[in-house]
């Protein structure tokens, strides 16, 4: 049986890390014989979508490694390769698609890993599973229509977000560019909805002020946190942000704003692991406590780029009824688990009926859509997620709301 992220010796963790600050930051990196603790330093990498980058740090070890681990240095280099290839034909997607909407008159911003992998020094490394953009609601039927000429297929038609796909390129169209509460009561829908006010040219392209974005980041990794995991790859974005942009940004606007979203303990908490792991300054002496850093650490490293290799829907779910009430057994907390799983936020349930957002009484509609698919179209989707709120880890799941709220989530 596979031992688990954690179960790794910290030393083989330690390297991985480093190995991933140095490419971040661009910084010269000088590493020990990694021959025999390679599998695992691959592992970690895997599961955390750095492959490309490990074996681009290894560069200097290739000839050993070739020769003393063939099949497991072979693997690396496929991935290497394959994310090369994949990052310039994404790069070519995303240069049709902006020249096909700049045609039409319809203002297009990537944002995110399409934004983010700039920063880096190789941006063909800095992987992404789908490509992330931003255009006006009142744009969105004719959006539509661009895409599918263009030969792309509308798998997900669930507003603010719709995915469409084409030999592999995903591109995630956006009307908002965030659609998720994390429960503390504000409202980052409405919080964020001005992103088009707070968009520049540089270097050819529209995208986010790095300040916007920024405070955008967090919330999306606060939002990650707050469901199954946020992994190595978004505290590394932070880092090479950190490097490359922190001497251009107001950090007390930002921090203000931070503060008014109720996101700067998680800021902190980032700002934490990016000391930590990568040597980054950052532009804040205060930090979370030793032991909450710990285990965010641990829940982070162990979970994989979205938390995945530890957690499910379940978790979720139990998150959520945990912060609620925070007894893991008897009645009280099995209805708060069943009102978590029935009657999930208004939000949810308009990608079930999406009238049902400007007419509030049509929530019975979206509810029943949503019932519906549950049972008929996604009923062993439902099983499963129901067994695993039931039978996974009350305890475990209880430890990470104590960490999470310890970091303001």
């Amino acid at each position: 049986m596979r031992k688990s992220a954690m179960e790794i010796n910290w030393e083989t963790r330690d390297l991985f890390l480093r190995m991933v600050g140095d490419f971040a930051v661009d910084r010269k990196g000088v590493y020990p014989d990694c021959s025999d603790e390679l599998e695992d330093l691959l592992y970690l990498a895997h599961i955390h979508s750095l492959e490309p980058v490990v074996y681009y740090m290894l560069r200097e070890q290739r000839k050993q490694l070739m020769e003393q681990k063939p099949e497991l240095f072979q693997h690396m280099q496929r991935a290497y390769h394959s994310a090369v290839y994949m990052s310039v034909t994404q790069e070519a997607s995303r240069t049709e698609i902006e020249e096909t909407f700049e045609k039409a008159s319809i203002k297009l911003v990537f944002f995110k890993g399409a934004q983010l992998r700039e920063l880096y020094p190789v941006p063909e490394l800095r992987t992404m599973g789908d490509m992330d953009c931003l255009i006006r609601r009142e744009d969105r039927a004719k959006a539509h229509q661009l895409m599918i000429q263009l030969g792309y297929e509308c798998q997900v038609d669930a507003e603010p977000v719709w995915m469409y796909n084409r030999n592999g390129i995903v591109i995630e169209m956006h009307t908002r560019v965030a659609a998720d509460s994390l429960g503390n009561g504000v409202d980052y829908p409405t919080m964020f909805s001005d992103a088009m006010m707070h968009v520049h040219e540089e270097n050819g392209y529209l995208c986010l002020e790095w300040e916007y974005h920024f405070c955008y980041l967090i919330y999306h990794i606060a939002k990650h946190l707050s469901s199954t995991g946020a992994g190595v790859r978004m505290i590394a974005d932070i880092a090479a942000f950190m490097y490359r942009r922190a001497n251009q940004m107001e950090w007390e606007r930002v921090k203000s704003v931070l503060q008014e979203f109720q996101l700067w303990k998680t800021t902190l908490a980032v700002f934490g692991l990016c000391r930590r792991w990568f040597s980054v300054e950052v532009p804040a002496d205060d930090t979370v406590s030793q032991q909450t850093l710990d285990d965010l650490e641990a829940y982070i490293i162990a979970g994989g780029t979205f938390g995945f290799e530890t957690h499910d829907a379940g978790d979720i779910y139990r998150k959520k009824a945990l912060r609620g009430g925070m007894d893991t057994t008897g009645w009280k907390y099995r209805m708060r688990l069943a009102k978590s799983y029935l009657f999930p936020p208004k939000r949810y349930l308009m990608q079930y009926f999406s009238p049902a957002e400007k007419h509030s009484w049509l929530l019975p509609v979206a509810w029943f859509c949503r019932c519906w698919t549950g049972l008929v179209r996604r009923k062993g989707h439902s099983v499963a997620t129901i067994q695993a709120m039931t039978q996974g880890d009350a305890a475990r799941s209880y430890r990470e709301v104590c960490m999470l709220r310890e970091i303001g989530l």
